[in-house]
């Protein structure tokens, strides 16, 4: 009997101290238990999500390491409300943290100091504010995604930077504002594939730090911002591992850019914008592409005709393009729009160049019957440079590009053109000798160098060649001067008046005007070339 209850006492020992031994092995980090029961508290969560017992490790949706640190919370698509407790920082062994897809609301806590998180998943809740250090010493992050949030306003951080492993960055509709940081480019991001920022505030360009990127989906469509993401995307042609683009609702415009090394791209949407310029080949021969939306641009030239495999949107009507269906451009069309082209294809050009005619009321266009004889683009703010091909319109009479931001030289080809009789080219930034023009082309050229050709100078150059044959037997020339004009004719006759001193005073008279030729030394300085016409010295002496 005694050798029976000996037996029974030492099983009841033995139980008792497996069962100490093993309570002791399954014990949560105390510091993990406090963050995971405040987080339990704050969440008012459900009954059925299997939180009841007194050790997190144990409950569902949480895995713990071997030494029992939390290391995944994963309660997305619980249907959960509440908040998140500010001390979630404390869990620095947690490497995913999935709450997508539930009601929870307040502000996001920091996170500041989670260098083992690898996954962040909070989108689809309620949450009202980031901080600014939220992403500090997140040196493991990987994938971010922080999408349908009503955050109060805010920028990407400087913090992020922290994150350089970062793959995927996800913010769609998070109220972001501000500019897309440089930084996100591939000399700090160099694994960064994924990168949402749709339907946001975001304004500025592209990023040049772009170029070279890795990035294979870029989605920044439908800012809401006044401004938008605007400016040109030629960074785009650099992006060679691109599949998917979604430029789509924002203020982008110039021409397309160079696609053949995107090798791989499918999607390309790039509706609602102001492109101007013909669809290039090099989209149109993209052997990836099966999906192109090009809607409600300022497109020019043919429409485009994609592979039988390519979705294509972009409905008749909605750009300015020549015809509505496939088919080459008159010929005076592609004309234009090759000298539209050497000035990055103008807005102002493409909003008002309608149809396949251009002397059917084309904007700076005049014509008698069908030849061009007048372009007129005076003061319409033109950047880049004065193309050659203007040489190809034999028509022409009258050539006005003044008062823009033109630069380069003036091609040899205008000495060509057999009708012109005027070229002003005043109030530009062009430099360059200025071509020698035919017998027949009578021309006053003034330039701003003692080297006799025009320079780079801080206030716009006052150049115009500006021939006009006037009725009478003397020709006549207007010579636009830094904005103003005078009418000189050819010089008539050269009079001596006597003088009160030793010499006489020989007087040149020059149409309506008789100056005196020591007048005019004076004002020169004896001729000299620091004062020829253009400078605009010569101006002020006369009128003084």
């Amino acid at each position: 009997m005694k050798t029976h209850l000996g037996f029974k006492l030492l099983a009841i020992f033995l139980a008792g101290f497996s069962s100490i031994f093993t309570f002791g092995e399954s014990q949560t980090n105390p510091i993990d238990a406090s963050v995971m029961l405040a987080l339990k508290r704050s969440l008012n969560q459900p009954e059925d999500l299997g939180w009841s017992d007194p050790e997190p490790c144990n409950w569902m949706h949480v895995v713990c390491s071997e030494d029992k640190r939390v290391t995944r919370i994963q309660i997305g698509h619980q249907n959960l409300q509440g908040t998140i407790p500010l001390n979630l920082s404390n869990l620095t062994e947690l490497e995913r943290l999935e709450l997508q897809w539930n009601n929870i609301s307040g502000p996001l806590p920091s996170l500041n100091g989670l260098s083992s998180l690898q996954v962040l998943m909070l989108s689809n809740n309620q949450f009202s504010s980031i901080p600014i250090d939220f992403f500090t010493g997140m040196s493991s992050l990987q994938s971010v995604e922080i999408d349908n949030n009503p955050f109060s306003a805010w920028q990407i951080p400087e913090s992020l930077r922290n994150a350089s492993t970062l793959q995927n960055f996800s913010a769609n509709s998070a109220n972001l504002s501000g500019k897309i940081p440089e930084f996100l480019g591939p000399d700090e991001f160099p694994g960064l594939i994924n990168l949402h920022l749709a339907f946001n505030n975001l304004e500025g360009e592209l990023p040049s730090s772009f170029s070279g990127s890795q990035i294979e989906s870029l989605w920044v469509n439908g800012q809401k911002s006044d401004a938008k993401l605007s400016g040109r995307i030629d960074v785009i042609q650099n992006m060679t591992f691109l599949k998917e683009v979604w430029l789509h609702s924002n203020a982008f415009l110039g021409p397309l850019p160079d696609f053949s090394g995107l090798k791989g791209l499918e999607s390309l949407s790039l509706r609602d914008n102001s492109f101007t310029g013909p669809v290039p080949m090099s989209l149109v021969n993209l052997g990836s592409l099966r999906v192109v939306n090009l809607t409600n641009n300022l497109l020019q030239g043919p429409m485009p005709k994609f592979s039988n495999l390519v979705a294509v949107d972009m409905t008749k009507d909605t750009n300015s393009l020549c015809l509505p269906e496939p088919g080459d451009c008159d010929p005076s069309v592609n004309l234009l729009l090759s000298i539209a082209k050497s000035m990055d294809y103008p807005t102002k050009f493409a909003e008002n160049w309608k149809g396949n005619d251009p002397c059917a009321d084309w904007f700076g266009i005049t014509c008698n019957g069908v030849n061009i004889t007048i372009v007129n683009f005076q003061k319409m703010g033109l950047t880049g440079m004065i193309s050659p091909k203007f040489g190809s319109i034999k028509s022409l009479q009258r050539l006005v590009l003044a008062d823009n931001n033109l630069t380069g030289t003036i091609p040899e080809e205008l000495t060509t053109l057999p009708a012109l009789t005027e070229l002003d080219v005043s109030n530009n930034q062009l430099y360059g000798k200025v071509p020698a023009f035919k017998n027949n082309c009578h021309s006053f050229c003034m330039y701003k160098s003692k080297q006799k050709r025009f320079s780079r100078v801080q206030s716009p150059n006052a150049m115009v060649i500006h021939p006009r044959h006037s009725g009478s037997h003397n020709e006549s020339v207007k010579i636009t001067v830094a904005g103003s004009s005078v009418n000189v004719g050819a010089v008539s006759e050269t009079r001596t008046i006597p003088s009160s001193e030793n010499s006489d005073i020989q007087m040149v008279e020059a149409g309506n005007m008789v100056i005196s030729i020591q007048v005019l030394k004076s004002v020169t300085n004896n001729f000299s070339e620091e004062n020829i016409l253009g400078q605009g010295r010569l101006w002020d002496g006369l009128q003084r």
